[in-house]
């Protein structure tokens, strides 16, 4: 057994190494808090496991990517021990063919000559996003080499993540205007950088909504939405699979991309997550496979750093 973690029987019956990110996303989201990682308070007191004015979900999410990343590639590993490469979080990135920035969730960079007085690394995030790890993944963390948070100088793979928890319909457009101009964005800065997405699509049947309950919830019933499930959640992964995706640096669209079909009712019951696809056409963004992919597009590009 590796010293990175167990291992398991993939979909097509080979042995492949177990991931823990999913895991990760559905304990650290069950965990309701009162407000955005930075920020003021939620409105009226109430706590919330997914709030869309915050970020804390795609934080987490990305946080969960990487730590199975860290695992995944020997190479991220030894760059990380050498101190060639750290993390920036919130990174502007700037498309120079249309003049447009947008800020990334995470990126894996060289970083800057510049560093803060107190620097931070990738295990203080746990702290600052309420993420929850078990026993086995604290003792993992810790025999990885410490990452930090730094300036970024170029950007070697730059992740993007969104949730898709309700109102499907009316989110279908967005999510994939959104993550659209994600890959553009980042290879319209360095065309050589990884471009990643991630996506969380909800599959509960009900939903509290933070925007259409404007009260205390503990003076005030929630109002519950219903969803149509799974056709609501299926309709969001169609949508996704109309996203550009590319093989080669020559054309445009996302390196690798990954959807996690999530169970968030959002009303104080854990959230959990469904391992099997919703369509058939998306069972090659499965988390473990987009992980997988990543490592590998990492150790064939940038070997040489």
């Amino acid at each position: 057994m590796s010293l990175w973690g167990r291992h398991r029987l993939g979909r097509s019956g080979a042995l492949t190494a177990y991931m823990s990110g999913l895991e990760i996303i559905s304990r650290s989201m069950s965990v309701a808090t009162s407000g955005p990682p930075t920020g003021k308070r939620f409105l009226y007191g109430n706590t919330w496991q997914y709030h869309p004015r915050s970020d804390r979900h795609s934080k987490i999410a990305c946080w969960g990517v990487v730590f199975d990343f860290l695992r995944e590639s020997p190479l991220l590993r030894s760059h990380v021990a050498a101190q060639k490469v750290a993390i920036g979080i919130n990174h502007p990135m700037r498309d120079f063919s249309q003049n447009r920035t947008k800020n990334l969730d995470l990126v894996i960079c060289r970083a800057s000559a510049v560093r803060p007085p107190r620097s931070r690394n990738f295990a203080d995030l746990i702290s600052q996003y309420t993420i929850v790890l078990s026993d086995s993944e604290m003792s993992m963390l810790r025999n990885f080499p410490p990452l930090p948070v730094a300036v970024p100088a170029t950007v070697l793979v730059a992740m993007e993540a969104k949730a898709c928890m309700t109102e499907f319909v009316k989110a279908r457009p967005r999510l994939y205007d959104e993550l659209n101009s994600s890959h553009l964005t980042i290879h319209g800065d360095t065309n050589s950088a990884i471009a990643a997405g991630f996506a969380m699509i909800n599959v509960a049947e009900t939903f509290v909504s933070p925007i259409r309950n404007p009260w205390s919830l503990s003076e005030h019933e929630a109002v519950v939405s219903r969803h149509r499930q799974p056709l609501d959640a299926r309709s969001v992964v169609q949508k996704i699979l109309e996203l550009p995706r590319r093989s080669g640096v020559a054309t445009a669209g996302f390196d690798a991309f990954g959807i996690a079909v999530i169970n968030c009712p959002n009303d104080g019951r854990a959230v959990s997550h469904i391992e099997e696809p919703l369509d058939p056409a998306a069972a090659g963004l499965a988390y473990d496979d987009f992980v997988v992919r990543l490592a590998q597009l990492y150790e064939t590009r940038f070997a040489a750093i």
